[in-house]
């Protein structure tokens, strides 16, 4: 299939969910047609960046530069990369050769750095305007390690000419992702139809249940994570008098 066709396949299961029947549309009319699909398929892009972090667009264990010098602690993100993978279980590492010398805490730029606990705040690391800066000095013994993350990666904006995203809503394996743009963008064309007003709430309820869904697939998991517990192992046995 041409870039025209795949876009249009995409274009049709959107017209037919909202109006229940294919567009027959050709000529300009059809590039009108591509052309306002290719708007509201990256319109909606945002809203669904927010809504979790998709496996589809996230890489365990990405090194994101280098440790150039000790008087150094900013580095900028990597062009496509939207964010970085804030979990406490994944931590950001300084490595050689694969094996870590140093842990960070991801954290808000407020939990950073506390300069009246130091001892507390020293090992975390925060992302602010597209660079990560560490909250402590770096020392020289890890000068030339890698830093390494979890990142999640834009996804990919839409046109004729780049079908990155449709590799993806094209790719079987993401068929729940491809139905999860389609109520979408559903959604948000009917959003502003004040004669079709009246079904708003059907559409963006149907839309809200199955992005949980989906959200609950993405997440999915055999165990539950864990906690950090006192194991009381201090403690003797109870004396009797």
């Amino acid at each position: 299939m041409t870039n025209d066709e795949r876009i249009e396949a995409l274009a049709q299961e959107i017209y037919v969910n909202r109006h229940n029947q294919k567009n027959d549309v050709s000529g300009s009319d059809l590039d009108d047609f591509l052309n306002q699909t290719v708007i509201w398929v990256n319109q909606l892009t945002p809203e669904i960046e927010k809504k979790t972090d998709w496996n589809f667009v996230r890489e365990q264990d990405v090194t994101l530069g280098t440790i150039i010098d000790t008087a150094t602690v900013s580095y900028p993100l990597p062009a496509g990369i939207r964010k970085l993978v804030i979990n406490y279980q994944r931590d950001l590492t300084l490595r050689f050769d694969g094996t870590p010398v140093a842990y960070f805490k991801l954290v808000n730029p407020n939990q950073q750095y506390n300069p009246a606990e130091p001892y507390d705040h020293r090992y975390r690391a925060t992302v602010l305007k597209r660079k990560i800066i560490f909250g402590r000095p770096i020392v020289a013994r890890e000068v030339g390690a890698a830093i390494v993350a979890d990142t999640i990666a834009k996804i990919p904006q839409l046109s004729r000419t780049n079908m990155d995203l449709m590799d993806i809503l094209d790719d079987e394996d993401y068929a729940d992702i491809r139905q999860l743009y389609i109520m979408g963008v559903v959604k948000n064309q009917i959003l502003p139809d004040i004669v079709q007003g009246g079904l708003t709430p059907s559409y963006s309820q149907k839309f809200d249940r199955y992005l949980q869904e989906c959200i609950a697939e993405n997440n999915q998991s055999a165990d539950s994570d864990d906690t950090d517990a006192e194991d009381f192992g201090h403690v003797g046995g109870v004396g009797f008098h």
